[in-house]
């Protein structure tokens, strides 16, 4: 079957991920060019996330079990994230926001209780990794009808409202360090799309419990490395 996989895009999304929090965790020691290239690829790893995440909303036979199982990766990981990456709630737990969202979308009669309750919850979103954008990501990959459409316009998302800005505040001060932040989202974000519209819906190799635990463990790694080889046990950018 030609196309790409659910185990390709995860592979990309891992890479992704361990690029970007290795930018975080090193960001004094790394020269400008390797942070344009690790933050760049890092953008496509949150895309990836949603759209598998509304995949396998899809694809579960049990919601509870599925939530479970992100609350229970979320609260292990955000030990190591906490020490090593920021002091807000880690990405599994913008995650399980989002999944609350696509399951009170599918189930809640009231319209308007729906989208009462939806903005609860993203607004509690601004507290962990990726803020309000990640859930709003998450409910356009879930209530737009045309599959080319659910995957581009969420996707201009980030590349609007964080991008552009963080593009603007570049050529602004013409300050090289704000580029990758530029990247980030501009080139990961729009790298993605043929990627996800490439996915041809097939699982490919499993690999149910990779991702979770590597979250964490990659963190707890590069963290580690930071103060055991440099000495420096400062929280990342």
């Amino acid at each position: 079957m030609r196309g790409v996989s659910s185990f390709t895009l995860k592979v990309v999304a891992i890479v992704g991920m361990t690029f970007n929090h290795a930018c975080y965790i090193f960001y004094p020691y790394l020269p400008a060019e390797a942070l344009l290239l690790l933050f760049g690829f890092g953008g496509l790893t949150f895309p990836i996330m949603a759209f598998l995440l509304v995949e396998g909303y899809h694809h579960t036979s049990n919601i509870k079990r599925y939530a479970g199982r992100l609350l229970a990766f979320a609260l292990v990981s955000q030990v190591p994230y906490g020490l090593f990456l920021a002091h807000n709630l880690n990405v599994l737990f913008t995650l399980l926001i989002g999944l609350g969202i696509l399951y009170l979308y599918d189930t809640m009669e009231s319209r308007g209780g729906f989208w009462l309750a939806a903005a609860a919850l993203v607004t509690a979103s601004a507290l962990c990794d990726w803020g309000i954008i990640g859930p709003l990501m998450i409910l356009m990959m879930r209530a737009i009808p045309d599959r080319r459409q659910r995957i581009v316009l969420p996707l201009l998302v980030p590349i609007l409202g964080n991008g552009l800005p963080a593009l603007s505040d570049y050529m602004a001060a013409f300050d090289p360090a704000l580029l990758p932040f530029a990247l980030y989202p501009l080139l990961g974000c729009t790298a993605t799309i043929p990627l996800l519209l490439a996915y041809n819906g097939s699982r490919g190799r499993p690999m149910k419990w990779l991702f979770y635990a590597y979250y964490p463990a990659h963190i707890l790694v590069l963290g580690l490395a930071k103060g055991l080889l440099l000495g420096d046990w400062t929280l990342g950018l």
